[in-house]
């Protein structure tokens, strides 16, 4: 907690849409063990193959479901006595007791599934969502391969990750890049950046373009919809694990061609060189300080407006959060 509360005046937590893992990684009748926002969650698929996210302490005498408990039919059985608890947190079950006590609870989460992922609601309060789970536009998971997961775990805040996306410079000076051309819009809450550069591998020069939606800071995702022959989707969840490590979990999806064995080359090209400037920005991330304050010149984009907009998703319950800050233009 110091360490982080050092590195950072904003908190570690925010809220919103988070995905908590891939569907293909929990089977029917699974528990698994969650650590998230600084503490742990009981995550399960029912006998009827619906997913449950409640908190991992039991109740009762503060045995973790997640240790030694198991699933029974739709709900989760505590390891030590046995209570069981279904996906609203409530107890369905005593099997020594006539009577459940009204105080027999843990908090349930709000949970979907889609494209082929967990998602959880987290909010301070532990309330209703505000908003339903975002779509992913112009995504057709039938018509693209089986994707590719990635899963890191990084000493950062999440706020860190996403100013990647609009800070144009570091793309040239990091990666080798050309120095992109940005348009930036606001739409309904949300930031659209699309993003124009070339970069130069195995003798060619290689136009790139990339269109990035930031939903939220737990769902966003980029399209890449000029590649030669095809298109690929990046979807992109930084969730905090505690106050001072994130996981970033990523999806890469290409989209099938007609042409055989293409979309593999294509494939393997775009994750080798997204992998790459991902594990330069990383080494930075992991090292970097954080100023609330930074010296920006005219050529930094739009920084502090990244910066206004994630405040917008941190709660005062979780803890401090980023003071007013003055902004002397707008997008771009």
């Amino acid at each position: 907690m110091d360490a982080q509360a050092r590195r950072y005046d904003i908190s570690p937590y925010y809220e919103g849409w988070f995905q908590l893992a891939w569907s293909r990684d929990l089977k029917r009748g699974q528990l698994k063990k969650v650590r998230q926002f600084g503490t742990t969650f009981a995550m399960f698929r029912g006998d009827d193959g619906k997913v449950g996210v409640i908190d991992d302490i039991c109740p009762h005498l503060g045995a973790h479901f997640s240790e030694g408990g198991c699933v029974r039919g739709n709900a989760v059985r505590c390891p030590y006595h046995h209570w069981s608890f279904g996906r609203d947190g409530q107890c369905v079950d005593i099997p020594y007791s006539k009577k459940i006590p009204v105080k027999a609870k843990v908090g349930g989460y709000a949970v979907e599934e889609r494209y082929g992922m967990i998602f959880m609601y987290r909010s301070a309060s532990g309330g209703p969502p505000k908003r339903p789970l975002p779509v992913i536009e112009n995504f057709d998971p039938a018509q693209y391969c089986e994707p590719e997961h990635f899963d890191f775990s990084i000493r950062i805040h999440g706020q860190d990750i996403m100013e990647n996306s609009v800070d144009g410079p570091h793309f040239w000076a990091v990666h080798g890049h050309s120095m992109p051309r940005f348009e930036f819009t606001e739409d309904a809450g949300s930031l659209r950046v699309n993003q124009q550069m070339s970069v130069d591998r195995f003798g060619t020069t290689i136009d790139f373009r990339l269109e990035f939606h930031l939903v939220e800071p737990g769902f966003h995702y980029v399209h890449f919809p000029k590649i030669p022959g095809t298109t690929a989707m990046v979807f992109s969840s930084i969730v905090p694990i505690d106050e001072e490590y994130t996981s970033h979990r990523m999806t890469f999806c290409i989209k099938k061609t007609p042409v055989p064995g293409w979309s593999n080359v294509v494939r393997r090209f775009l994750i080798w060189q997204m992998m790459k400037t991902y594990r330069e920005d990383m080494r930075i991330w992991e090292n970097k300080e954080y100023h609330a304050h930074p010296v920006l010149c005219d050529g930094d984009g739009s920084i502090m407006k990244l910066r206004r907009w994630f405040a917008g998703f941190l709660d005062p319950a979780d803890g401090p959060k980023l003071a007013r800050l003055p902004i002397s233009s707008g997008l771009g």
